[in-house]
């Protein structure tokens, strides 16, 4: 039964993760009251750091295990002996396997745009704060909008938003900075400010984590004409990295 339920995970590409209509319009930080589970088959340190959270930083997700949702498609509230601050975002887990696993890949877990609204900002150039009750998976990454419509746009097209994230165009961020033109992997990937940033090896990843801004401010002066360079307009929170990999429209 259970290798049944894993081929049905498997052939989904994208699914929606609906939360029960009479709950609260909810955002991706703040107090939240327990959601349905999800609808369907599938039931500061340093930023980009994953240190225990022993400072203040904004809840991710609403209290809700990273790990469980994705690894079990259902919702689970963290508890808060085990929890995480990474890139910012306090992150709780359900128990302590979930905090291990996401400490080992941390990038597999967070969500896009951490977890701001990829609809939003692809369409206009704003970072909107995403909200559970709007959430999909797409090839095993988790999304939140900032709408319903954001979430039905999303689901229409989502190759014109799902790497709305992907800062440099995929390259090593370390690499250029020392003047080589090398694509990173997804496997090994971190997030700086929402952003996430790829590496050709866990080597190049950590050695970035010590000092984020060091290596993007290099990066993007050696890197000139990144795929998809676009500035997004006045008044938004966050700047896309030059030769983010988003395709706006």
């Amino acid at each position: 039964m259970r290798c049944v339920f894993k081929q049905m995970i498997a052939a989904l590409t994208v699914t929606g993760l609906t939360i029960a209509a009479s709950e609260p319009v909810l955002a991706q930080s703040g107090t939240r009251t327990e959601p349905a589970s999800i609808s369907g088959d599938l039931t500061n340190p340093p930023e980009g750091s994953g240190q225990r959270a022993g400072q203040q930083a904004p809840l991710a997700l609403g209290g809700y295990c990273p790990v469980t949702i994705l690894e079990m498609r259902k919702w689970a509230k963290g508890n808060p002996a085990y929890q995480v601050v990474y890139d910012g975002h306090t992150y709780r887990f359900a128990n302590e396997q979930g905090q291990k696993m996401f400490e080992a890949n941390p990038a597999k877990y967070v969500p896009a745009l951490g977890g701001d609204c990829v609809v939003a900002f692809v369409k206009m150039g704003k970072r909107l704060p995403g909200n559970i009750r709007y959430s999909a998976v797409h090839n095993g990454r988790l999304y939140l909008f900032s709408s319903a419509e954001a979430k039905k746009m999303f689901l229409a097209d989502p190759a014109s938003y799902a790497h709305a994230d992907l800062a440099l165009g995929g390259k090593c961020a370390v690499c250029a900075a020392m003047g080589h033109d090398m694509p990173g992997k997804v496997e090994f990937a971190a997030f700086h400010k929402g952003f996430r940033y790829l590496f050709t090896s866990a080597k190049m990843r950590d050695k970035f984590l010590t000092n984020p801004e060091k290596y993007i401010s290099a990066a993007r002066s050696s890197i000139k004409g990144g795929s998809s360079t676009r500035q997004p307009s006045s008044g938004s929170a966050t700047t896309e990295p030059e030769g983010s990999g988003s395709s706006g429209r």
